[in-house]
């Protein structure tokens, strides 16, 4: 556990220090900036049922990434595609089976450039557990399904359109 979070410190960080160029001219105001002693107590939150879904670790309004955990358990999450954002998921704990490219069967658009279902039709799964890394290139449909297990992983998504 400890080793994935500096890991995932090392990527944040990483990606902090790689976007600069394409920052606007605000001042830079990250909010929800968390330290590890934070990053582990929110994490032990989600692994004891206290928080479910998402949670914001680092994000910019209007900037040009966030980044957040996500946790899924007992269910198949639902099936994504971004039209204008890139993501990257790293597996913190858990893990899940990870479909990617195919179509979303029963697609709806939730917002301009966003689609959501519930199955990917024609994808490519693989396994994946703590201390993976999942590249998803904008436009590329993916979902996580842990089964009856859990998965727990941050999220970087880099705003295309922005």
């Amino acid at each position: 556990m400890k080793k994935t979070f500096q890991m995932s410190i090392f990527l944040i960080v990483a990606l902090r220090l790689a976007l600069p160029g394409r920052q606007s001219d605000a001042p830079d105001k990250l909010a929800g900036v968390k330290t590890k002693a934070e990053i582990d107590t929110l994490v032990a939150k989600i692994r004891g049922g206290k928080l479910k879904g998402a949670q914001p670790l680092f994000e910019r309004e209007k900037g040009p990434y966030r980044i957040y955990t996500s946790f899924i358990e007992n269910r198949k999450g639902a099936a994504d595609l971004h039209g204008t954002d890139d993501e990257v998921f790293l597996i913190v704990s858990g893990a899940a089976e990870v479909t990617l490219g195919g179509d979303i069967s029963d697609k709806k658009s939730t917002a301009a450039n966003e689609f959501r279902g519930t199955t990917i039709v024609g994808g490519i799964t693989r396994s994946a557990g703590a201390g993976d890394i999942i590249s998803i290139p904008r436009g590329t449909a993916h979902q996580m399904n842990p089964g009856a297990g859990q998965v727990l992983y941050i999220v970087i998504k880099m705003n295309g359109s922005r």
